[in-house]
């Protein structure tokens, strides 16, 4: 049975200029890791991407110690539009419990994450710790995409406050997104909003979920969020972490809105 081949990000365009047959060199940060650490060699097959969503099939045709040159064996597929996207906007969390909900997320299609520096949350970016953990998210998201050899790589946006938060949610619902913040004293469930959103998803620019931190959204942000145009829901009867619930709702999201069809 063939093995899937290794996948590589490509930072540039120039997937969007190339077509079968043409050769790429694969450089840089990818290109050592493939050639030293992965140890591809000529005569194998990779899968080359781009963060627009661009893919192609390539066989490597020369390697040394820190590139690959590798032919297209195909068309690269086209950048890849989803309606609506999926957001996260993800609590900071000790004991990377936030980088596993990003790397699941990731995994499961998100096109947005967005660090939040939450009331409640222990863990707190400043200055060069800011710097330094959007960098690690960058990271995780991009191993996480070329794990799952998924097209496309999601967005990480800036850190930000709960004031700058009630901002941001502001502008998405004004624009026509859906913003839902996991509640834990919510009665509304998010399963009982499925009809809702099956018939929204088309019209819907972007769907966010929000997950706190370990103590959970404080009763003020829930007021302003709110008061920005977002909406409360339960998951379920069982108060999940914070690792796990994002990537739980965005489970629910992918096949409401027709991800899994």
């Amino acid at each position: 049975m063939p093995t899937t081949p290794a996948a590589f990000l490509i930072d540039d365009d120039r997937l969007a200029h190339s077509c079968a047959g043409d050769v790429l060199t694969l450089d840089g940060p990818e290109g050592r890791h493939a050639a030293k650490v992965a140890r591809i060699s000529a005569g194998e097959e990779v899968l080359l991407g781009d963060v627009a969503g661009r893919q192609a099939r390539a066989l490597v045709v020369d390697a040394d110690k820190e590139t690959l040159d590798c032919e297209l064996l195909l068309d690269p597929l086209p950048p890849l539009t989803r309606t609506p996207r999926l957001a996260l906007v993800q609590g900071l969390a000790t004991g990377g419990r936030d980088e596993q909900a990003i790397e699941s997320a990731t995994e499961l299609g998100v096109d947005r994450i967005t660090p939040w520096i939450a009331q409640r949350s222990v863990s707190v970016w400043r200055g060069e710790k800011l710097r330094k953990g959007h960098a690690k998210w960058e990271s995780t998201v991009r191993a996480a995409v070329k794990q799952c050899r998924r097209r496309g790589v999601p967005t990480v946006d800036q850190p930000v406050n709960s004031a700058a938060l009630v901002d941001d949610v502001r502008a998405r619902t004004a624009s026509g997104g859906l913003v839902l913040v996991l509640h834990e004293q919510e009665s509304t469930t998010l399963m009982a909003r499925a009809e809702q959103l099956r018939k929204t998803a088309a019209d819907c620019p972007e769907i966010t979920v929000i997950v706190g931190p370990e103590g959970g959204v404080s009763e003020t942000e829930i007021a302003d969020l709110h008061q920005a145009g977002a909406r409360s829901v339960l998951l379920g009867r069982e108060v999940l972490r914070s690792s796990t619930a994002g990537p739980a709702a965005l489970s629910v999201l992918c096949a409401l809105v027709g991800r899994w069809d």
